[in-house]
């Protein structure tokens, strides 16, 4: 109720201070989480709650949460986590449904202090404890299309064209031009729903105080009391009655505890090193990209970008320290654009920053430290569910000395490719049952093998491989299956008997020769 309160106050007020802000469309979305039998009659509660005192002016929907059969939520030893999962899916959604590419949420500070607690009980330290982040996309809504990094069509290479428009050889610079013109042409998918969490730096009584003088009343789930549900729970039943020490209880202070400063600057650390990753990631020169094969050629800089102004105030250690987070973000950025996995955590890329950015102690700055041996880094290995290979180039050694961050590697490149299907990254498989109806140009005659039930008016969108957006028409009587081209499949296609020479046939048998395994995977 505060969040909708306030930014329908602020859509009144609009028109004084920011002229057309007044058309702005509100839409409320209230998550019904069918984990209780009077859950929905709560659900409607809030919607003429809304009505009553915001009237007309902003727009409600109720999103149900759908459990499998047989399945009691509440019962469940990791409800919160299964619940969020389902949350953030109905609003991504709901969102794409609506064009609507931002969502706003309405944690305050007690939330983020109870996100830090639940995190210490688990274990983590250093970046772990920043909390819930003001700005992100949608989680767990990979694969669902429209919410996150999909619903549009576009192709950007990660790099400032305007930086460094010439090429040293003139042949890297076509191939660089034809791959960006067949990608412009494809399209790739971009957009999603992005979150924004407005109200983190404000305590619970603030936002109390902000609906009594609005006439507007606070409204609680009821679960949100049970300290036998989640863990959550049970820390907010310690904080709201002061049984935890004082540095760590947040639930009625509105100044920050010791524990939300300690969070916040965490966080802004944590958004500092992404900023200096993404800079070093528009300074890489993608020179082969092929989607089909997952196959990327890239020369990265020597040194990731430290363009922070307190970056000199570091010791020596320390900005050896923050460079090597740096560089674990901008390989990461990289394994991303070919790797089949959704998330890679920086734990895991010790190795594959050592064996790309070993040379950071070798740097100006990093003076005393011990150097690592070049050869003894690793020319090829695995991460992120990606093979890397560093290719040696023959050029002129450039001191390290005379190198500055954004300096691209003269000596090598490296090449990403997928690796090869194996149990740990089974095949992906895609079932496409019959469609119900054939399409009008169908109708009027039967076709062998040819179901003439009704189709759907557009099938929905499936992310296959983690890769590609497909959508699916069935209008056999059998179920499709849709798996990925091995060598065997490859070589079964280009065998079929010569009396089926048909013009496609024939352009799919030399495409697939051009790019077939191994190159495809």
């Amino acid at each position: 109720m505060a969040l909708a309160t306030l930014c329908y106050q602020l859509r009144k007020l609009g028109d004084v201070h920011f002229p057309g802000l007044s058309d702005i469309r509100l839409q409320a979305f209230i998550v019904d989480h069918k984990a209780r039998p009077e859950s929905t009659r709560e659900a409607r509660q809030v919607v003429n709650s809304l009505d009553k005192y915001l009237g007309l002016n902003v727009n409600t929907e109720i999103l149900p949460l759908y459990w499998p059969p047989g399945v009691n939520p509440s019962g469940l030893p990791n409800f919160e986590t299964e619940a969020r999962r389902l949350r953030y899916q109905a609003l991504g959604k709901a969102c794409y449904k609506a064009d609507i590419p931002t969502l706003l949420l309405g944690h305050h500070r007690a939330d983020g202090d109870e996100t830090v607690l639940m995190r210490l009980v688990a274990g983590y330290r250093g970046e772990g404890l920043r909390g819930i982040s003001e700005n992100t996309e949608i989680p767990y809504c990979t694969g669902v299309y429209g919410a996150t990094q999909s619903g549009g069509r576009a192709y950007t290479v990660p790099r400032k064209e305007t930086q460094r428009v010439e090429v040293q050889e003139a042949k890297g610079q076509q191939r660089i031009l034809e791959q960006l013109k067949f990608y412009q042409e494809q399209g790739f998918e971009y957009g999603g729903v992005k979150i924004y969490r407005p109200l983190m730096d404000y305590s619970k009584p603030e936002l109390e105080a902000t609906l009594k003088a609005a006439g507007v009343p606070w409204v609680t789930d009821p679960t949100n009391h049970d300290p036998t549900l989640s863990i959550r729970n049970a820390i907010r039943y310690l904080t709201q009655r002061h049984l935890l020490p004082k540095a760590l209880d947040s639930g009625s202070q509105k100044e920050p505890s010791p524990l939300s400063i300690a969070s916040s600057n965490i966080r802004r650390k944590y958004q500092r090193r992404n900023e200096q990753a993404a800079l070093s990631y528009q300074a890489c020169d993608i020179i082969s990209f092929d989607a089909r094969s997952g196959h990327l050629q890239v020369r990265i800089p020597i040194f990731p970008a430290h363009r922070d102004p307190e970056f000199h105030l570091l010791t020596q250690h320390q900005q050896l320290t923050e460079m090597e987070h740096i560089a674990a973000r901008l390989v990461r950025l990289l394994l991303s654009i070919v790797s089949p996995c959704d998330n890679i955590s920086l734990q895991t890329l010790k190795t594959a920053t050592w064996a790309m950015f070993g040379n950071l102690q070798e740097g100006p700055q990093m003076g005393s430290r011990p150097k690592r041996v070049t050869e003894l880094r690793p020319s090829k290995f695995t991460a992120g569910g990606v093979l890397c290979e560093r290719i040696e180039m023959r050029s002129e050694e450039t001191p390290l000395s005379e190198a500055h961050p954004f300096s691209l590697d003269p000596d090598s490149i490296w090449c990403l490719s997928r690796e090869p299907y194996i149990k740990r990254l089974a095949e992906p498989v895609r079932i496409a049952p019959p469609a119900p109806t054939p399409p009008p140009s169908w109708r009027g005659g039967k076709k062998k093998g040819v179901s003439q039930t009704a189709f759907p008016e557009e099938p929905e969108w499936q992310l296959w491989d983690r890769r590609y957006w497909i959508q699916v028409l069935n209008p056999t009587d059998t179920p499709l299956e849709i798996r990925p081209l091995s060598r065997a499949r490859l070589d079964r296609i280009i065998n079929t008997e010569k009396k089926d020479s048909s013009r496609r046939l024939l352009l799919l048998k030399k495409t697939l020769r051009s790019v077939g395994p191994p190159h495809v995977r």
